[in-house]
């Protein structure tokens, strides 16, 4: 920006010491005796000297300005919610919808396997309602532990709702998917929970297809967690 307006003042500068300097070349005998013509090159030198200082100046100002600016004392501005549960640390339902289209999306472009599990607990409604919700919050806290260590940081574990929850796997086949949702369940069963003692998880597996939406992928995760549920619990169902 600044070199226009040097070059613009430059230009004129140029303009008025010519005219001048043909009005004293007609109008005034002998011409090269006049001092305007030996003045005004000082005086051009001088400002083109002065004036991109004053320009920087000027410019300077008018940032410090844009920056000084105080922010009104009320504002719309709302801080963004945690990303994870608090309870459990997995990740939020709505944190993890706003980059399930995109993991989606980039597995079918890349032509990348992307497996979904869906697992919730067996009679957590039971536990509540014996034990009382504390002891049902420390059983979804465990049971998040387990999960944490039997996975891979690539992958999402997500809170779904309630003691439903759903882990994310990009890059992992449906057979592999299914080795890691019996490996879960394993490790579920195997674990003593505090003052509760066993619980067990269903599963329900599935994969990307080509032509999957968000809410085909979801709904035959879904379909495969709900024939677990109706095969007696405790166990990996997979569907294609």
């Amino acid at each position: 920006m600044l070199r226009y307006y040097i070059k613009y003042f430059v230009l004129y500068a140029f303009i008025v010491w010519l005219s001048l300097f043909i009005e004293v070349y007609v109008f005034m005998d002998p011409f090269f005796l006049h001092p305007k013509l030996y003045i005004m090159p000082v005086v051009m030198v001088a400002l083109l000297a002065i004036f991109p200082a004053y320009l920087e100046y000027k410019l300077y100002n008018k940032n410090q300005e844009k920056i000084d600016i105080p922010l009104p004392k009320k504002t719309n501005f709302q801080p963004k919610k945690d990303r994870n549960d608090v309870l459990t640390g997995a990740l939020r339902k709505d944190a993890f919808n706003e980059i399930f289209g995109m993991k989606i999306l980039e597995a079918k472009h890349l032509q990348s396997p992307l497996s979904l599990i869906i697992f919730d607990i067996d009679h957590f409604k039971q536990i509540n309602d014996t034990y009382g919700h504390l002891v049902g919050d420390t059983v979804l806290q465990e049971l998040s532990h387990i999960i944490k260590d039997n996975i891979r940081s690539s992958e999402y574990f997500v809170r779904w709702g309630g003691e439903e929850f759903i882990l994310l796997m990009p890059g992992t086949s449906l057979q592999n998917a299914a080795m890691v949702a019996e490996k879960l369940r394993r490790a579920i069963e195997a674990h003593d929970f505090d003052k509760v003692g066993k619980v067990t998880c269903s599963f329900g597996v599935t994969a990307l297809n080509e032509k999957d939406t968000i809410k085909s992928f979801l709904e035959r995760a879904d379909a495969a967690l709900y024939e677990a549920k109706n095969s007696g619990r405790n166990v990996v169902r997979v569907r294609r």
